[in-house]
């Protein structure tokens, strides 16, 4: 039988190598964690990053290194975006910090759309999610944050917001548009020096063009006239609307009212000339437009009832003989 001093030695001993072996299995299972958390962070593609409560960035994962800096984290770590004025301009990192203390100010969680360049020199749109941490005691003692790159979305959301306002055919804003830029045009004032002017279009017996050549012909010849109004108004003041059928509409602003009228001459003796002789397709039939332009100076009136005046103005050309232009100043 073992001396009692003996036994406890032994289970001293025991005691030991089970507290060393649950240590190991411990270290073990961190290790694991650490390793699966950096691999993780690592992989995720969004950018990723965790800054102290004074701006130091204490981690961030590959992806904010390589897209956002450009530079390997080590060298982003135990920094702030002040110690970085190669990779950001001090006045955006100011701003960003700035966003960083108004989190801490009122701890929690924070949300912002933001535009930056990021190292390959292309300016991207991310959302900001980002969230205080704190430790034990309840202290705010850092940040983490996630970048979402929303740029393709926001590219989508522009196409589809252009496709909604533009028609299909001609290319040129549809009646949609319209009614959202003329309400505008009319209530603005920041061109209250020239005076904005709304024609009506439309092309002269399309009817009887299309039931003769057919709707595909009769395609092309909506296309060709789009193409000339549009050609005709290039600043960035100037709008060209199919606005139903073979009717178009422009909105743009001229000096007088003079200026107004021979642009539309132009319109109307360029459509003219465009089927006059035999082309390539083999038509030789007269293209015509006529024109209802009202050149307003004052913008008091409502938006239908100056759509109305213009489009008793294209009547009266109309009844005249078509291929004509009748204007006047409201």
């Amino acid at each position: 039988m073992k001396n009692p001093s003996v036994q406890a030695t032994d289970k001293l001993l025991a005691s030991e190598n089970n507290i060393i072996s649950e240590f190991e299995k411990i270290k073990s299972q961190f290790f694991e964690s650490s390793q699966f958390l950096k691999i993780l962070l690592d992989t995720i593609p969004s950018p990723v990053f965790y800054k102290d409560t004074n701006g130091i960035y204490r981690n961030c994962n590959d992806a904010f290194a390589d897209m956002i800096l450009g530079i390997h984290k080590e060298k982003i770590i135990n920094k702030s975006l002040l110690d970085l004025p190669d990779e950001i301009p001090r006045e955006l990192a100011e701003i960003y910090m700035q966003a960083d203390q108004n989190l801490f100010n009122n701890p929690g969680k924070q949300e912002y759309k933001a535009t930056v360049s990021c190292a390959d020199g292309k300016q991207r749109t991310f959302m900001f999610y980002k969230s205080t941490l704190e430790n034990e005691a309840g202290v705010v003692i850092g940040l983490v944050g996630i970048m979402l790159d929303i740029s393709q979305l926001e590219e989508q959301h522009q196409h589809l917001e252009l496709l909604s306002m533009t028609d299909a055919l001609t290319g040129l804003f549809n009646r949609r548009k319209f009614d959202t830029v003329f309400s505008q045009l009319l209530s603005s004032t920041a061109n209250k020096q020239s005076l904005l002017n709304f024609a009506i279009i439309d092309i002269d017996d399309f009817k009887i063009y299309n039931d003769n050549y057919g709707h595909a012909q009769g395609d092309l010849i909506l296309k060709a006239v789009a193409e000339i109004i549009q050609n005709h108004l290039k600043r960035s003041s100037d709008y060209a609307f199919r606005l139903g059928g073979e009717e178009f509409g422009m909105l743009f602003y001229s000096n007088n009212e003079t200026d107004a009228l021979q642009l539309c001459n132009k319109i109307r003796e360029e459509t003219e000339q465009l089927f006059s002789t035999k082309d390539n397709s083999g038509l030789t039939a007269v293209i015509t437009i006529s024109t209802g332009l009202l050149s307003i100076s004052s913008h008091n009136n409502e938006p239908d009832n100056i759509y109305h005046e213009a489009d008793i103005l294209l009547y009266q050309a109309k009844s005249a003989g078509k291929n004509t232009i009748i204007n006047k100043i409201l």
